[in-house]
């Protein structure tokens, strides 16, 4: 995903390199496909409940959109992954030699723009979410007024548009080749670099500096430095806050523990971005400056790399049933409360119709 030619997907031409990165590579490239369709099934079932549960009436707020259209971009991303993963590596494996038809190699480039899209917008979702809170924690009195809902679809739809324009560079980065065109002996088809791409030697590092310095590691140093704000911010309000809650009542102090709470669980989902993204932006960006450093070591940690973003986009939900006790409660009252209750009626509907069946037969005698 991260790279067409990653974890064992070499092409024809490339020159296998015998390093630890390689051996590495085609040991873990065996249980990739298990592994990552497994988190995928997680994350797209955890993603359409964290959906369920944001958009319900008395949880919508700017906050929870955002949130929900971060679970969108998740259920995308894995969603075509999921697929990817079982035809690639479960019941193909990624090898040029393997013969792969004209039509899946090209569900593996679009597989791999659709993914690369809708990662990077759930970044720069990430971003505008530290933001908001930022606000509401650093600025509460005007937090209302920036950061309202009209203002929570509208940063939405720019993040949208904005990253759809940055990653227009990778639409033309590969085209699906016949492998009979330089490779007589071989049949099926691969993926290279586009002509494009090839004939213009800066293209493929200019893409790379894009995706890494300015999808990957502007957005995680921004996020660094807003959650340390926020950390710093939320420090010393608490100090101040123990002074007002010595005068205040019971139901004040809990109001604010769950405030700390949801803040925090924000501030969790940002690093847990962070700490995953930051290391490919570092890659990405090196290998922009170094084509060896690409084939010999980016290309091989593909795999690794696309197993972070996954497991990110899988991670929502259990943080926020850690950390967050609005959310905890709409969850068991939506499916655990729910399912009782109609099990419940269920069963006592069972009862009645045998109680009325008896009647109704004494009746007719």
């Amino acid at each position: 995903m991260e790279s067409l030619n990653g974890s064992g997907q070499n092409f024809t031409d490339q020159i296998v390199i015998n390093n630890e990165f390689v051996v590495f590579s085609e040991k873990y490239s065996q249980y990739h496909g298990y592994i990552s369709s497994f988190i995928c099934f997680f994350g797209v079932v955890s993603n359409i409940l964290n959906i369920i549960v944001l958009t319900r009436k008395h949880m919508i707020s700017p906050t929870n959109l955002i949130l929900t259209a971060l679970a969108l971009a998740d259920v995308m991303t894995m969603s075509v992954y999921f697929v990817y993963a079982l035809y690639l590596y479960v019941f193909t494996l990624p090898r040029d030699t393997y013969g792969h038809s004209k039509g899946w190699m090209y569900f593996v480039v679009v597989n791999n723009l659709v993914v690369i899209t809708c990662h990077n917008m759930a970044m720069w979702l990430t971003v505008s979410l530290a933001v908001f809170r930022y606000i509401f924690v650093c600025h509460h009195v005007v937090a209302n007024q920036l950061c309202s809902l009209e203002r929570a679809k509208l940063t939405i739809g720019i993040v949208v548009v904005v990253t759809i324009l940055l990653c227009i560079p990778n639409y033309f980065m590969y085209r699906v080749y016949e492998l009979a065109e330089y490779q007589p002996n071989y049949t099926g088809y691969w993926i290279d670099l586009s002509l494009f791409a090839q004939n213009h030697s800066l293209y493929q590092p200019i893409t790379f500096w894009i995706y890494g310095v300015i999808i990957k590691i502007a957005p995680c140093v921004l996020l660094t430095i807003l959650s340390a704000c926020i950390i710093c911010a939320m420090h010393e309000a608490s100090k101040r806050r123990q002074r007002l809650l010595q005068q205040a009542g019971r139901h004040n102090e809990e109001t604010s523990a769950e405030h700390n709470r949801t803040t925090m669980m924000l501030v969790a989902v940002v690093l847990f971005f962070v700490i995953t993204e930051f290391p490919q932006g570092i890659l990405a960006g090196i290998s922009g400056l170094n084509q060896n450093f690409f084939e010999t070591v980016y290309s091989y940690l593909g795999d690794i790399m696309d197993l972070l973003v996954l497991l990110n986009s899988a991670i929502n939900f259990i943080l926020y049933c850690i950390m967050s006790q609005q959310f905890r409660d709409t969850f068991t009252n939506l499916f655990v409360c729910n399912f009782i209750s109609l099990r419940n009626q269920h069963s006592a509907k069972q009862n009645g119709m045998a109680y009325s069946t008896v009647k109704t037969e004494v009746t007719q005698v």
